[in-house]
């Protein structure tokens, strides 16, 4: 088998399906890899010992052989598993569905990997799953490339407590009576301080405002899913 080999990469699962009769096709986030394809051979056969561990959440180390664009997997490491449940569980799906958007194919980004694992024990603790979910929203534009600043308008004027605020795409933070989200709330997400009440609501609205202006129209599958169990996202 030719190709270059990769072993023991801290990796998770994002989404698997079945690939002809015992092999399954793997969308895989790996630390010092992004994105990549993996194809897990003969793990669907009764005898494998290592299908249960292919799941979403699971930390994983693993092996593969690099072929250009689909990696073959060779070994598989348990080391951590995040135990989503309910709500939390459809959330991590959430997540997952963000990362497979914004990182692109054998991309590595380090920083996102880190703050992907952060976002799952934060999730996996379920005690404040909505403030988890929108700091892993910023976190994610901030790496990917499309930050903005929480603590000055985009004219580079501080921003004002009791005033209010819109998001303008490609600009920043303007100054607008009838804006979405308070000076407040901007000087709590910036300082990265608990977000509650009011404050939820306006990052929501936010990130979910800047989010879509990245996903030119395309409509995730896991928020259709929240929207009807709870309106989280």
């Amino acid at each position: 088998m030719s190709g270059s080999a990769v072993y023991l990469q801290p990796g998770f699962v994002l989404q698997h399906r079945p690939y002809r009769e015992t092999s399954v096709l793997l969308d895989v986030f790996t630390r010092d890899f992004g994105v990549i394809s993996m194809l897990a051979k003969g793990v669907r056969k009764e005898k494998s010992k290592i299908a249960g561990l292919l799941l979403p959440f699971s930390a994983l180390r693993l092996s593969f052989v690099d072929k250009n664009e689909l990696k073959i997997l060779s070994q598989v490491e348990y080391v951590d598993g995040y135990p989503l449940k309910r709500l939390a569980l459809y959330c991590g799906f959430y997540v997952n569905e963000l990362v497979q958007i914004f990182v692109h194919k054998d991309d590595p980004q380090p920083e996102i990997f880190s703050c992907y694992e952060r976002c799952l024990s934060g999730l996996l603790l379920g005690e404040c799953i909505e403030q988890t979910l929108r700091y892993f929203e910023l976190d994610l534009l901030q790496e990917a490339g499309y930050a903005v600043a929480m603590n000055s308008e985009a004219n580079g004027n501080p921003i004002k407590i009791g005033q209010r605020y819109n998001f303008l795409a490609d600009f920043g933070m303007v100054a607008d009576n009838e804006g979405l989200i308070g000076g407040e709330t901007l000087s709590i997400l910036a300082a990265r301080a608990p977000l509650e009440g009011r404050a939820l609501l306006e990052a929501k609205l936010l990130f979910r405002k800047m989010l879509d202006g990245h996903l030119q129209g395309r409509q995730l599958k896991s928020r259709d899913v929240l929207a009807k169990i709870i309106k989280y996202l």
